[in-house]
């Protein structure tokens, strides 16, 4: 695959993330979630069509693309009318302010999605299922990991999904990073007191070594770090700390491979910890493994 093939399975991959976005903020239903729902699937939507022009060579009018001079100059769009609709929606919420009905949101999901499919099929001989979120991630293992679960997934082998998921966020926190090194350094800086420093210290245990009660003292040591470790780590986790225990009642309740509820599940675990390592890639804490 060449690099300009690259970059645009790189576009589309990106608006496909955009265009899951959209579809977290339309399970909440509430109405500011209802907003950015279709401002997602309307960017996701602009993304394709540029993505689609520029593989058919067609040039701006004036310096960038507009909305409809993609939908009039794109011949053989599929669905167009419809995304024109959800761009003049979404014209309506971003210059009235107005909140579109929940009713609206769950129709233009299913528009942009089948716009998304059929579009991939029949300009990038690609399907949907194909654009894999994980080529967005840097660290190869981890990419690797996800990539695996991803196929599981389109495989409907959803319990080795839910189980390379797990596989990838532990790698992501114990050997891609080091989570719990950076969150010590936020508990050092934000108020550690020195008694606190010293028991955490390396050499600390090797003043009690000869006494009789180094073993509970070793133990309570240790218990002190795991919960500093716990406690200043959650900073990691910002908006995805809910769906954390999510996914940890997914993984510590035994799989079950007629739950009806599994593919979701799955569909649920791959988007967090897809998210949530895009989200410590973005701060760069793949960066820090060596330097903490």
């Amino acid at each position: 695959m060449g690099k300009e093939s690259n970059l645009e399975i790189r576009q589309l991959v990106l608006a496909k993330c955009l265009y899951l976005h959209g579809c977290e903020h339309a399970s909440r239903k509430d109405s500011v979630s209802r907003m950015l729902a279709i401002h997602h699937f309307d960017n996701a939507v602009e993304i394709v069509l540029k993505c689609v022009a520029v593989k058919q060579g067609i040039k701006p009018e004036k310096k960038y693309f507009y909305f409809e001079e993609l939908l009039d100059k794109i011949k053989e769009l599929p669905l167009k009318e419809q995304m024109r609709g959800l761009h003049n929606l979404r014209n309506i919420i971003q210059h009235q302010g107005d909140i579109p009905s929940a009713e609206s949101v769950i129709k233009y999901q299913g528009y942009t999605m089948d716009f998304f499919k059929e579009v991939c099929h029949q300009f990038f001989n690609i399907s949907y299922e194909e654009l894999y979120l994980s080529d967005l991630i840097e660290k190869e293992r981890l990419r690797e990991t996800l990539l695996k679960a991803e196929q599981a997934f389109g495989k409907e082998e959803f319990i080795e999904c839910i189980e390379l998921c797990d596989d990838a966020l532990i790698a992501a926190v114990f050997e891609e990073t080091d989570i719990f090194g950076a969150a010590g350094m936020l508990t050092g800086y934000w108020g550690a007191s020195e008694g606190l420093k010293r028991v955490l210290s390396d050499d600390y245990l090797e003043r009690y070594r000869e006494k009789e009660y180094y073993e509970p003292v070793k133990d309570l040591r240790e218990a002190i770090i795991r919960l500093g470790q716990a406690v200043t780590t959650m900073q990691f986790l910002d908006e995805y700390r809910v769906d954390f225990l999510r996914f940890r009642q997914i993984i510590e309740t035994p799989a079950d491979a007629f739950d009806e509820q599994l593919r979701e599940k799955a569909e649920f675990c791959l988007r967090f910890v897809t998210n949530l390592i895009l989200k410590w890639q973005e701060e760069g804490l793949f960066e820090t493994k060596s330097s903490v």
